[in-house]
């Protein structure tokens, strides 16, 4: 990051009262208002993750809060806090899908006009969802800065309340109201992991976790594709991750510029960061489904990330971490656990030469369901190909046990009499 960024990023006096106002006190307070309104999300052990580090994991559920994330925390404590003119002229923000979400959920309760500004990348389950709870929906952009700067000029046009997604300290107060409950639940953990893309959960929590436990360790994480804070904070951090994408699945932790309040609690409050790559939080968001049957979006994921790729790192601790979302797209989650099977050579494609005959369809079924294989997609080709006018090929999509029973499907197809090839696309 240049150098004019960086100093844009330095305490002013100004930043230093607003960060003195957050108080532990008011985070109390806070915390005890929303136990009436929000849900107190659960706290589990994950046995998986606990024996992968030899130690213990536990897992701070806000994928089961209302609107599927974190965010109508703050957005509660920050609408409240507006006056009556403010909330009668109505609120506008701009978001990636879960603040939406939480400040048309509030606004909803609370009689309020909320206009949402989203960036046209947004997936189509947080649009929807933002939608559904009554708010105004406008797509622009690409990203979440275009999002932002035209939520602006509608705010100045419209005379707007600003509910920041981050930047904010009343978000900051009610975001911290997680760290009040997962540190009751689990008062003892050496680590926190917290994903960061703004900076409010993490900033809100750091503020809970340094008070009730002093010598926690609290480690950001952050995807490579956005790693905005600890480009300015930890420059040196360690990165699991070496291929950066053009794109990524946690566009809820893509966030190039952290808020300036969020980012001086953190210089305060974090220990170190680490950074994640794309396919480690795609394995990550897997995982948690197949062994704790936990839905997490990108975002949410990524301190698992953090710890099934660096588990040594971890070796024997108490480490805990945030499901801060669950909102993933369905079709998203579906390639994702699709290609989860083609990876771990559970679904493999076959190219099988066969005779153009009468049955030899039904031989081919035959092999392959006395091997143990199933049939999940088949395909005849007899035209585009290069062979002899009485041959052909199958391509032949089959569910397996894992890699080693698809070469024994491959190996019972070839002793039939089909050439069979598993072809390289498929793990």
């Amino acid at each position: 990051m240049e150098q004019s960024a960086l100093n844009f990023y330095e305490t002013s006096p100004e930043t230093k009262k607003i960060v003195d106002s957050i108080t532990f006190e008011k985070i109390e307070a806070a915390a005890k208002e929303l136990e009436s309104i929000l849900h107190r999300t659960p706290t589990i052990k994950s046995a998986w993750l606990s024996q992968l580090i030899e130690g213990d994991v536990f897992l701070k559920l806000e994928n089961l809060q209302i609107t599927g994330s974190f965010k109508p925390r703050g957005a509660y404590i920050c609408m409240k806090n507006l006056t009556d003119d403010e909330k009668k002229r109505g609120v506008i923000t701009m978001s990636a899908g879960n603040h939406a979400q939480g400040v048309a959920y509030q606004a909803q309760r609370m009689g309020i006009a909320a206009t949402v500004v989203m960036p046209e990348t947004t997936p189509i389950a947080k649009v929807e969802r933002a939608r559904s709870y009554g708010a105004s929906i406008v797509l622009h952009g690409q990203t979440v800065i275009d999002a932002r700067d035209f939520a602006l000029q509608l705010m100045k046009k419209n005379n707007y309340a600003l509910i920041h997604p981050f930047d904010d300290p009343n978000i900051i107060i009610g975001q911290a109201s997680v760290g009040i409950e997962m540190l009751s639940d689990v008062p003892n953990l050496d680590i926190l992991l917290i994903p960061i893309g703004g900076g409010g959960l993490a900033s809100g929590v750091g503020i809970v976790a340094k008070q009730l436990n002093p010598s926690i360790q609290i480690i950001g994480v952050q995807s490579l594709y956005c790693p905005s804070t600890a480009e300015i904070l930890f420059p040196n951090s360690l990165q699991i991750g070496t291929r950066k994408e053009s794109q990524t699945i946690a566009e809820g932790i893509a966030i190039k510029f952290p808020g300036r309040i969020n980012l001086s609690i953190l210089r305060n409050v974090l220990d170190d960061m680490l950074i994640v790559n794309e396919a480690m939080i795609e394995n990550a968001m897997e995982a948690l489904i197949i062994n704790n049957k936990i839905v997490a979006e990108g975002a949410g994921a990524a301190g698992v990330a953090a710890i099934l790729s660096g588990k040594d790192i971890f070796k024997g601790k108490r480490v805990g971490t945030i499901i801060c979302g669950g909102n993933v797209d369905s079709r998203i989650l579906s390639s994702l656990l699709m290609r989860g099977l083609v990876h771990e050579g559970r679904l493999v494609r076959l190219k099988i030469e066969i005779s153009d005959n009468p049955g030899i369809l039904g031989h081919l079924s035959q092999i392959i369901g006395k091997a143990g294989g199933n049939i999940f997609e088949i395909s005849h080709q007899r035209f585009f190909n290069k062979t002899m006018i009485k041959m052909g090929y199958v391509d032949a999509v089959i569910e397996t046990r894992d890699a080693n029973h698809a070469q024994q499907v491959c190996r019972a197809l070839n002793e039939g009499g089909h050439p069979t090839q598993i072809m390289e696309d498929s793990f």
